[in-house]
């Protein structure tokens, strides 16, 4: 099970994701800019800035803060591992406090470096736009279905795996530029969180809280029906940094760290359905490694 090490790193690589993210926006819209200066065109801006973003997550995971914590940076990927087996709820718990605590120390640090060009864009909370909450929700949860569709494939297969974080990271990129108009591309209720407490900005606050739990909650359940389960809650698993998840397909079997399957309550499996799935999820599973 995860330790105060691990914890401790998913609280710095998600406040460091917090003060990029924010900075990256502040570059790209808030008045006085640079950026806004010299590149009128505010589609070009919001594609650099989903770029900033998105190459600022990916280098979290690979740093060695992610390769010790996992690199989740978000209660959405955390809940998609917790529902796949590879948590404990509270080792999901603790990881989901320490994100939203990193994200609003993250956003804090945002505001204290650039002050009132910070205020200017709300610290970067995100808000519903065109077409209000009910879109914003709809938007926010379909992202977030893709995204954690795309990064649970990658981490179930060993010659994917490595590039995880760059594919997820040029994913949100896309998301950022064509979606940003209509939700602000949260993908993350951490990430909304932290500017919304900081900047004092609740407006709509509670699509980014459900509609990315609930975009994660179908990928991770469609992935059990199909899969059974996933290698590792890591999205990027280095032998240098112990695995501290459980069962993880990528560590030797003698230094794994085994729970039985289930290891939430059986009212929720059975209200879930998962018992019926897995028989065929891991006879798929098998025959998908007899392939490799």
């Amino acid at each position: 099970m995860v330790g105060w090490r691990e914890v401790t790193a998913e609280f710095a690589g998600t406040a460091l994701l917090l003060l990029l993210v924010v900075s990256a926006i502040v570059a790209g819209f808030a008045p006085g800019s640079p950026l806004v200066d010299t590149v009128p065109n505010e589609d070009l801006r919001r594609l650099v800035t989903g770029v900033l973003s998105a190459t600022a997550a990916a280098g979290i995971v690979y740093s060695p803060l992610g390769r010790i914590s996992g690199g989740h940076l978000n209660p959405a990927v955390t809940t998609a591992f917790w529902l796949l087996d590879k948590m404990t709820s509270g080792s999901a718990l603790k990881y989901a406090a320490a994100q939203v605590a990193g994200a609003i120390t993250g956003a804090l640090a945002a505001l204290l470096v650039w002050g009132g060009a910070a205020v200017s864009v709300r610290v970067g909370a995100t808000v519903p736009k065109l077409g209000g909450a009910a879109t914003a929700l709809v938007v926010e949860a379909v992202m977030t279905f893709l995204l954690l569709t795309l990064i649970l494939t990658f981490v179930d297969r060993p010659r994917l795996m490595p590039y995880t974080a760059a594919a997820a990271s040029s994913l949100v990129a896309v998301l950022v530029f064509t979606e940003a108009p209509v939700s602000g591309t949260s993908l993350n209720p951490a990430r909304s969180i932290g500017p919304a407490l900081v900047g004092a900005t609740w407006t709509g606050l509670w699509v980014y809280l459900v509609a990315p739990t609930l975009g994660a909650l179908t990928a991770a359940l469609l992935h059990r029906r199909l899969w059974g389960t996933v290698a590792c809650a890591k999205l990027m698993h280095d032998h240098t940094y112990p695995c501290h998840f459980l069962n993880c397909a990528y560590t030797s079997p003698d230094e794994r760290i085994g729970r039985p399957v289930r290891t939430r309550s059986a009212a929720l499996s059975s209200l879930l359905g998962i018992g019926r799935w897995r028989a065929r999820a891991r006879h798929r599973r098998s025959r998908r490694q007899q392939r490799r």
